[in-house]
Formats: structure tokens, C-alpha cells, sequence
């Protein structure tokens, strides 16, 4: 039998393998920094960035406010906000983005940063979601046949609640984007991403510029198990 080898599998073995975060950039970039929730679920009653705005080194906080385009990046339905707006309903969502020349100003000014919460009851289970009808999506519901009275007839039943604890196995690239400006409003976008085109739609409502004005490249292809 035939072996069929992956293309990459001699450079990952042997260290040689490039990714994103091996690529060399230069002194035109900016080090982005994004300031996240640290509740599962709040308001957002105000923030004042004014003091973080003074830190040598950083020339940009971005709040939702500045985001020329739509605030989404939710890729098939826009249900995900790229930076939280009134509320946060996560721990770790994107609320600012720091752009500092180095990650030591960047985290000088994310503890300048004001922001008052008030704390909400965060959803930690299916069943409490289900009760308070907090769903990700609409109900959908396919069927064929009278389900209820072909249960009667059958020769057996099986009722309970199935719970796995059961864990998706993980990439060996997490999750990492390098942003190329060009010429005008031009953008090269060198993703971890299995979908191309995805994130370069994404990235045109997000800049509201042209898609044509988005190039996107990917490194390496392979190993997202869905995740990208």
C-alpha cells in the first residue's frame, strides 16, 4: 500500500516549519493589545480612556466607536460583535484594542484604562438558558411521520439525559493574524484561517473598504478541526 504523506510533515518534525508568529515584520507595524472582559456577563456603563491614551508609546485605543464598518465578525450569521458595544457576555471578550509601539506601553495604558460594569447573572448551563429562553439561534425543527404515535408502537423506549465531558483536541497554531498596510486602503491579511475568503469579507465590512482592497494569504493550511 501506497503511503500518502502530508507535504508539511518533514518541516513540522524538524522544527523547520513557518508560522505567522515566526515571520519577520517591520518598524511600520504596531503591537495590538486587546483589553477583554473580565466578567461572563455586564453592562458597560461607561469608560473614560483618556489617561491610557497618554502612555508613551501607544497611538491608538480603539473602541467600537471607531470601527468604520460593521461591528461583526460572526462569519456565517452576524451574531458576534468584533468589539463589545453596551454589553459583554463572555470573560475574555474584546472590548478596546491598544495599538502600542511595544507590549509594555500596551499594558501601561490597559491598567490607565476607566471602565465601570454592572454585573449581570451570567447563563452557565443549557438548562438555565432553555428556562429563560436564551437561545443561540431559533428554533429548528425537522420531522417526518407521526413521531408521538409511532413511540406507542414500538417495540421499545429509551428515555433519559445523555452528559459527556468530553474535550475537542486543539491545533498546533492557535489563533494569530498579521496585518500588512499597502498602498491607499489596500491590506494584506496573512491569517491562521481555513476560509480565505471568509476573513477577507469580514475584514472589508469591518474597514468598510472594497473587497478588492483585501488580500488574504495563508501560511500553512491544515490542523483546525473546525476551530479556524
Amino acid at each position: 500500500m501506497k503511503k500518502i504523506v502530508h507535504e508539511s510533515s518533514k518541516y513540522h518534525v524538524t522544527g523547520e516549519a513557518r508560522y505567522i508568529d515566526d515571520l519577520l515584520v517591520n518598524d511600520r507595524l504596531l503591537h495590538a493589545y486587546v483589553y477583554t472582559s473580565p466578567f461572563a456577563h455586564a453592562k458597560i456603563l461607561s469608560f473614560d480612556l483618556t489617561e491610557a491614551k497618554k502612555v508613551n508609546g501607544v497611538h491608538k485605543i480603539l473602541s467600537y466607536k471607531d470601527i468604520p464598518g460593521d461591528n461583526q465578525i460572526g462569519p456565517i450569521i452576524h451574531d458576534e460583535k468584533t468589539l463589545a458595544e453596551n454589553i459583554v457576555t463572555f470573560i475574555g471578550q474584546a472590548i478596546f484594542i491598544i495599538a502600542a509601539e511595544n507590549e509594555q506601553a500596551a499594558l501601561k495604558a490597559k491598567k490607565l484604562i476607566i471602565i465601570k460594569y454592572e454585573e449581570l447573572k451570567p447563563v452557565t448551563t443549557i438548562e438555565q438558558a432553555i428556562e429563560i429562553n436564551e437561545l443561540v439561534q431559533p428554533p429548528r425543527k425537522i420531522e417526518r411521520g407521526n413521531i408521538l404515535e409511532t413511540l406507542k408502537t414500538s417495540p421499545n423506549n429509551i428515555e433519559g439525559t445523555f452528559k459527556t465531558g468530553a474535550q475537542e483536541h486543539w491545533y498546533l497554531e492557535t489563533q494569530i493574524t498579521l496585518c500588512l498596510p499597502d498602498e491607499g486602503n489596500e491590506i494584506k491579511v496573512i491569517s491562521s484561517t481555513q476560509n480565505p475568503t471568509e476573513i477577507q469579507i469580514l475584514v472589508s465590512e469591518a474597514l468598510a473598504v472594497p473587497l478588492h482592497e483585501i488580500e488574504v494569504e495563508i501560511q500553512r493550511m491544515g490542523g483546525a478541526f473546525g476551530g479556524k
